[in-house]
């Protein structure tokens, strides 16, 4: 009997598993909903007119407990009272049949064999009706307590708050509302919901099962491509996440795969050593089947006495595509500033420690700003790590500058003589506007529905910026539109001329600097690639043989390319889906375009 219930238990847990891990590879959020039907169409209001017709009052009849001898007891189920159960077949009838002819007729032409059976043996069947519903009550309540938790733990996990939280804040809150909204006895239901601990092992199932079906969907044979992203924690320990890219269900799904803790010694044969025993030996996955790699480009990974990277290409046979991510080299070539603008950024990060560093500053400046009514009352830190600090930064200590300056005052720190150069808040006013360009670009390069054209068309179209500002500022007459808080600064204020120029060198040095390292990150030869297969993007725009000859392309693909861009059912779903989910569903239809 104990084997029977273990094992009841274990398929429900399976199956609650289930469902919380699908929900949260498909949509990210779990739906009850999902599991229970709805019962929403019994709910309805007729609206309709009925007419009121005079009823005859028809008493309810009562169960007498001489009718167990005809096999019917009192049915003890929820609005179901005074009506017989027949305890052969529990079948319940209606009230009216609370008569012995008829409970005698339902006894001889439905249980014929039972006619001459004794009272006691209704009476043993009476005890296992009863039983049978306790033990249907019990696993009722236990199914939908275990259900309870999975859903608690999911929602736990998803926002990253701690395992007691469920303990400690939600159950107590539900049972404040189940008590309030129903009665005491629908919110002691609520305490069979297992605590903190059992959270945490919900959550470790629900991950072990994302876990199993992520290999098992890509020890299926499918293609992937593999992300690697090295980082330190506040440890200061060094970690290397990698991230699995493959094509599921007509869309492409991204998930995280593993990560490996790197120490300071290891060299890249040993990284690479790794990786290949969490990828090949612990999850046993092909090396023919990725298709591309791509990594943040630190020196630990791609730098030039690291062997990662060729190991990886060599092991798959060369037939993978290695990319340096486009986000991280623009964070890269974003890092270059003249001396003297650097000087004005790290001015303004010891301006931020001074006041976040100390409670009793950023208090002063809090109440000062409050008592303004200016829109931000607390200062950034600024952290290399995150792409957008230092535009955000730059932005609230120059919208601050004011309220900053007085603080300084009251707490006599010389870092208030810098607010009072104007030269140096000018040169701030320009460094808040372009990287608070570089923070938009970084924007645009980011995204699920993106792809590695829009990228390099947001790149292409920056370099083609900064040339042209370059112009402008070369011109006799320099023009300053494309820095707005600069333009109203220099408007607003009395600028010597001499200074100006002196100020516009230096932007343009550094306007000239930025576009050189963007060409040195992102070189014109790296994107010839992608302008041969131009029709990739956009394969509807090739309708003649004669655009289509020009692609260099294997007689197979441009019979299909041609058949592909001929069809306007196609065109229509072109339109509607995504890039990559198109090409997913015609990789099919189209083997040989499809494989490129």
């Amino acid at each position: 009997m104990d084997h029977f219930f273990i094992k009841r238990r274990r398929n429900s847990e399976v199956k609650y598993t289930e469902a919380c891990s699908s929900s949260s590879v498909e949509s990210g959020i779990v739906n009850s909903g999902n599991i229970e039907k709805n019962t929403d169409s019994n709910l309805q209001i007729s609206t309709s007119f009925e007419p009121h017709f005079k009823k005859k009052k028809v008493s309810a009849r009562r169960y007498n407990e001489d009718y167990l001898k005809y096999g019917f007891i009192k049915c003890e189920k929820p609005f179901e009272n005074d009506r017989p159960q027949c305890v052969i077949c529990n079948n319940i009838l209606a009230n009216e049949s609370l008569k012995p002819s008829k409970l005698k007729r339902h006894l001889e032409t439905q249980h014929a064999e039972l006619i001459d059976k004794p009272l006691e043996y209704f009476q043993r069947k009476k005890k296992d009706i009863k039983l049978s519903a306790q033990f249907l009550t019990c696993s009722t309540i236990s199914e939908k307590a275990l259900l309870s938790s999975y859903l608690v733990a999911y929602r736990v996990a998803k926002e990253k708050i701690a395992n007691t939280a469920a303990e400690k804040i939600i159950l107590p809150a539900c049972l404040d509302m189940v008590r309030t909204i129903f009665d005491d006895k629908s919110a002691d239901k609520l305490k069979t919901i297992p605590n903190d601990n059992t959270i945490s092992l919900r959550t470790c199932t629900i991950a072990e099962h994302l876990e199993a079906m992520l290999l098992t969907r890509l020890q299926s044979g499918i293609d992937f491509a593999i992300q690697l992203d090295e980082s330190t924690d506040t440890g200061s320990c060094t970690t290397l996440f990698v991230y699995v890219r493959y094509a599921w269900q007509d869309d492409f799904m991204e998930d995280f795969l593993c990560f490996l803790n790197l120490t300071s010694h290891l060299s890249g044969l040993d990284i690479f050593t790794e990786i290949e025993r969490c990828i090949v030996g612990q999850y046993k996955l092909n090396w023919k089947n990725c298709k591309g790699i791509t990594s943040d480009g630190t020196a630990t990974i791609t730098g030039k006495h690291s062997r990662v990277i060729k190991e990886l290409l060599e092991v798959t046979n060369n037939g993978t595509v290695w990319n340096h991510c486009f986000i991280h080299r623009e964070g890269l070539a974003s890092r270059e500033i003249p001396q003297n603008l650097m000087e004005v950024l790290k001015n303004a990060v010891k301006v931020v420690n001074f006041i976040k560093g100390s409670s009793l500053n950023s208090r002063l400046l809090e109440k000062f700003c409050s008592e303004i009514g200016t829109n931000h009352t607390h200062l950034l830190y600024h952290t290399k790590v995150r792409w957008l600090s230092q535009g955000k930064i730059l932005s609230r200590v120059y919208e601050l500058r004011n309220e900053i300056h007085f603080c300084l005052i009251e707490k006599k720190s010389h870092l208030a003589n810098i607010f009072e150069d104007d030269i140096w808040v000018t040169k701030l006013a320009y460094l808040t506007d372009i990287f608070s360009i570089l923070n938009e670009l970084s924007l645009k390069l980011q995204g699920k529905n993106s792809d590695v054209f829009q990228h390099v068309e947001c790149i292409q179209g920056f370099q083609k910026t900064l040339l042209l500002w370059q112009a402008r500022l070369k011109s006799n007459h320099p023009s300053y539109y494309m820095f707005p808080r600069f333009l109203q600064h220099i408007e607003e204020n009395i600028i010597n001329e001499d200074i100006l120029k002196e100020i516009k060198l230096e932007i343009l040095l550094h306007l000239t600097s930025l576009s050189q390292t963007f060409n040195h990150f992102f070189p014109e030869e790296k994107f010839e690639t992608l302008r041969e297969n131009s029709w990739v993007k956009d394969p509807f725009t090739f309708r003649s043989p004669e655009s289509i000859i020009e692609l260099n392309l294997v007689p197979e693909e441009e019979n299909e390319l041609l058949q592909l861009s001929s069809s306007y059912t196609l065109k229509n779903d072109y339109e509607t889906l995504s890039l990559s989910a198109f090409w997913i569903k015609e990789q099919e239809l189209h083997s040989h375009l499809g494989s490129l």
